[in-house]
C-alpha cells in the first residue's frame, strides 16, 4: 500500500473527504460489505451509488446528503487515498478510515470520524 503523505495544502481537505466518507457509514450506504471485495475505486462508487439508490431514506438526504458522500470518496481519490492499490484487500470501513487518518502529516487524533456534531 501506497499511502500519501500529503503536503499541508492538499491536507486540508483530507477532514471533509472523511466526513463525506463517514456521512456514508452514518447513513448505512457504506459498510463492512460494501469494502469487502471493493478493490478498485470505481467498485467501491459503484457499490456505495448502488447504495444510495436503494435506500429508503429521506428525498433530502438523496439530494445533499448522499452528495457528501460521494464527493468524499472523490476527494479521497484524487488525493490519491483511495486508489485502487490502497483499496485492493480491505473488508472493514475502519481500514479505509486509518487510510485517511495515515495519509494526513502526523496523523489525524484516534478516533478521529469527521462528523462530530459541532
Amino acid at each position: 500500500m501506497a499511502i500519501p503523505i500529503l503536503a499541508v495544502d492538499e491536507a486540508q481537505a483530507v477532514p471533509p473527504a472523511l466526513g463525506g466518507f463517514n456521512f456514508g457509514v452514518l447513513t448505512a450506504v457504506i459498510a463492512n460489505a460494501t469494502i469487502s471485495g471493493a478493490n478498485t475505486y470505481a467498485t467501491l462508487v459503484t457499490r456505495v451509488t448502488a447504495n444510495i439508490n436503494a435506500s429508503t431514506t429521506p428525498v433530502e438526504w438523496n439530494q445533499a446528503g448522499y452528495a457528501l458522500v460521494l464527493k468524499g470518496l472523490q476527494m479521497g481519490n484524487r488525493l490519491g487515498i483511495l486508489t485502487d492499490t490502497n483499496l485492493n484487500g480491505l473488508t472493514t470501513v475502519a481500514a479505509v478510515q486509518a487510510l485517511f487518518t495515515q495519509s494526513y502529516p502526523g496523523g489525524l487524533p484516534a478516533g478521529y470520524t469527521g462528523s462530530s456534531a459541532q
